[in-house]
């Protein structure tokens, strides 16, 4: 097994023994997309064709009751400490927001997206481990960040078999 293949194979395999159930979605845009649930969020691990890393992020949705205490302000807030957080991990992390009059299909949102990849040169599962360990807690802490904007306690997330965004109010 080479390539491709070979890290498809050997991603879906580690995932499986970790005990995390692995969809696999159709993407004309990638190599193969996988949509797993790590201890508690969901990621989307895809492989973009014609390159030769994969990419693994996670999309979380600000929920409803933490919206309502978000004044334009605190949202300021949080999504600058999110930021500078974001730069001490050394992981990706952007925001979602809809658009109202905006042309084309509406993000949903408000939320945050983090992601990471792994190079082909520096893949191993010791790698793999970190990385989606690292995203995982980067997400506990930016909502332990908004928590703590919005004078919430902390929540644990709702359990559901649903692979959308996470919800974790």
């Amino acid at each position: 097994m080479e390539g491709s293949d070979y890290y498809k194979e050997a991603i879906r395999e580690w995932f499986s023994r970790e005990g995390t159930k692995v969809e696999s979605i159709s993407n004309p845009r990638a190599e193969f997309l996988y949509k797993v649930k790590f201890m508690r969020f969901f990621f989307t691990v895809v492989r973009p064709n014609d390159q030769k890393y994969i990419q693994f992020e996670s999309q979380i949705m600000i929920s409803p009751q933490h919206q309502k205490l978000l004044t334009a302000e605190k949202l300021r807030q949080f999504q600058m400490d999110a930021l500078k957080f974001s730069f001490t991990q050394n992981i990706n992390l952007g925001f979602v927001q809809p658009r109202p009059g905006q042309q084309g299909p509406q993000p949903q949102g408000p939320g945050f997206v983090v992601s990471d990849r792994i190079y082909d040169d520096a893949f191993s599962e010791q790698i793999l481990w970190n990385t989606v360990r690292r995203l995982h807690s980067a997400i506990d802490m930016v909502i332990a960040l908004l928590n703590d904007i919005t004078g919430q306690q902390g929540a644990k997330p709702v359990e559901s078999t649903e692979t959308g965004p996470s919800y974790y109010t």
